[in-house]
């Protein structure tokens, strides 16, 4: 699997986009920049195999660019994509290829595997590719391990688009589970800018200072203000909490969004974001940083209903639909459905199954996760399971080596109601 950053206007990254669909099995887009000033910071945050980058878009003198994106990704090869309807012309010198901006879907994905250095130049010995992109000849095809480079955070996002799924729950319980006892691992940011009650729940509410308190210093945020500003919450987990007022909740644009995850994912090794249950422009951007997606749901109509709509409009905003995952939590002791019931309606299967414990809200009341509070409880070693999936620990994606916890058999209400007493 490459890894790919496109560095391009909207509209051709859109266009991009869709001629590398259907090559999804070998080529993960894991970010975009639309901005020139933003090249280098995504290039550091997402560290790809190879980013495509339009000519256009070197903000800085070519040298200072090869220089700059060189220290934050070294690994990082560069295939220039030149503009207008002419051949690609060979890039600079540290450039490893150059591709015309109107070339079809099977032609970029030829010159990316080329850039990545997964395949030869056309001219360099026998082998080839196929239409459908596949290697002739002695090419290793493996699929590349995923990882998350060193020097960077994984980003996890949780959302649902209905509320009453167990969403903070789950973020809350995974981020504390990944703080691992501190060292500065995990990194928990309550984007619930209205009502977010991570801090409540945490029982560092007492901490005075919030995300606002951030936001107001637009894009500059050094690590000695990150660090006054987060509160320090069970295993040494850091939590920056929501405004303590609705009304401040305006003054967090999707900029700032950007520039407070870009700073604490310096200062750590993961990054959960808790999210409210409605999209605004900073739910968006949050998706667009992510690493990972998990959407929450649950064994309600409703709330299924719910995830569906936002895996379609996942897919319609063009997000890599292999960084999105869907949670199924059980939030009362008995369902009118079955796992694969919902399965069925959402189209995908579901990564990971969290059962009912009456024991969750005693819990959240008390400020300690139950993955603290009762780490025997079938829900804890679930929860810590899926801290295991989203950490990676050297698995692949496709081929995890977690095993997960077998969970007792739900009790399943009678589908219809003739004959109960």
């Amino acid at each position: 699997m490459i890894r790919v950053l496109i560095a391009d206007e909207i509209a051709r990254i859109v266009g991009d986009l869709e001629k590398l669909k259907p090559y999804a099995d070998v080529i993960d887009v894991c970010g975009v920049a639309h901005q020139a000033s933003a090249v280098i910071e995504e290039a550091w945050l997402r560290q790809p195999d190879v980013l495509v980058l339009h000519e256009r878009f070197t903000e800085l003198p070519q040298a200072d660019f090869a220089a700059h994106l060189g220290s934050v990704s070294p690994a990082t090869r560069v295939l220039l994509m030149t503009g207008g309807d002419s051949p690609a012309r060979a890039g600079p010198a540290w450039t490893v290829g150059a591709v015309a901006e109107t070339v079809e879907g099977p032609e970029l994905l030829h010159a990316i595997r080329v850039a990545a250095g997964v395949l030869p130049p056309r001219n360099a010995g026998s082998g080839g590719e196929t239409a459908d992109g596949t290697a002739e000849g002695n090419i290793d095809t493996d699929r590349r391990e995923v990882r998350t480079p060193r020097g960077r955070a994984a980003v996890v996002v949780t959302f649902s688009g209905k509320g009453g799924t167990g969403t903070s729950m789950v973020a809350i319980n995974l981020a504390a589970a990944l703080a691992d006892g501190g060292g500065g691992r995990a990194a928990l940011l309550d984007t619930d800018l209205q009502f977010g009650d991570a801090a409540g729940m945490l029982h560092v509410d007492n901490h005075l200072l919030s995300i606002a308190d951030l936001a107001a210093h637009g894009e500059d945020i050094e690590n000695s203000l990150l660090d006054a500003v987060l509160a320090t919450g069970p295993a040494e987990l850091r939590v920056l909490r929501a405004p303590s007022s609705p009304e401040l909740a305006e003054t967090i644009t999707a900029a700032g969004l950007r520039a407070i995850v870009r700073a604490t994912a310096r200062a750590h090794a993961v990054v959960v974001i808790d999210t409210p249950s409605h999209l605004d422009e900073r739910v968006l951007e949050a998706f667009e940083l992510a690493d990972r997606i998990l959407l929450v749901t649950s064994y309600n109509l409703s709330a299924v209903r719910g995830t569906k709509a936002t895996l379609l409009l996942l897919e319609a905003l063009g997000v890599d639909m292999d960084r999105v995952d869907v949670v199924l939590n059980h939030t009362r002791p008995r369902t009118n459905y079955r796992r694969e019931d919902i399965e069925e309606i959402l189209g995908r299967t579901i990564l990971i199954d969290l059962p009912y414990d009456p024991r969750v809200d005693p819990s959240l009341d008390s400020g300690t996760p139950i993955v603290l509070a009762q780490p025997r409880a079938e829900l804890a070693r679930r929860l810590v399971a899926l801290s295991q999936l989203v950490r990676g620990d050297g698995a692949t994606r496709d081929e995890t080596a977690i095993e997960l916890p077998a969970p007792a058999p739900p009790v399943y209400r009678r589908r219809f109601s003739l004959g109960r007493r």
